[in-house]
């Protein structure tokens, strides 16, 4: 068991690892947002239409989706950080988001959720496990 001082180390950089994912995504920066997922073949992503995506699959995805934005807010409704091992973290994050398309119009996700699987690889800590919930955007 660790000492409760290191498990909230431990979260305080997993929940950085999170701001600068929301960072990113509300810059328009995949780069930065995807900086917290495993580049590696660890890395599987379940999306909330059923698919299995690898990382790059994940990263376009978002990507093509991004670069017809012009605006992307998310805003975190609850989110809990549990410490499973000094090298192992689950994050159950549920967020809202709104995405302004650059025709005008805007996705509106009112509640949606997220799994993260964290693990510490290289001083680094790095999502290799991530699942989205969540029903079809509202079109506005």
């Amino acid at each position: 068991m660790l000492p409760e001082s290191e498990i909230e180390v431990i979260r305080n950089e997993v929940k950085d690892e999170i701001n600068n994912l929301i960072i990113g995504c509300e810059s328009l920066d995949m780069e930065l947002a995807f900086k917290v997922f495993s580049k590696t073949s660890d890395f599987f992503m379940i999306a909330s239409n059923g698919y299995y995506y690898d990382y790059q699959t994940f990263f376009n995805n978002n990507k093509n989706y991004l670069d017809n934005c012009s605006e992307f807010k998310l805003t975190t409704l609850k989110e809990e950080i549990k410490v499973l091992a000094d090298d192992l973290v689950i994050v159950s994050w549920i967020y809202k988001a709104i995405a302004t398309l650059k025709t005008g119009e805007q996705d509106i996700w009112d509640k949606a959720g997220a799994t993260f699987l964290f693990k510490k690889i290289d001083d680094d800590w790095k999502v290799i496990n991530y699942q989205e919930s969540s029903l079809p955007p509202e079109r506005k």
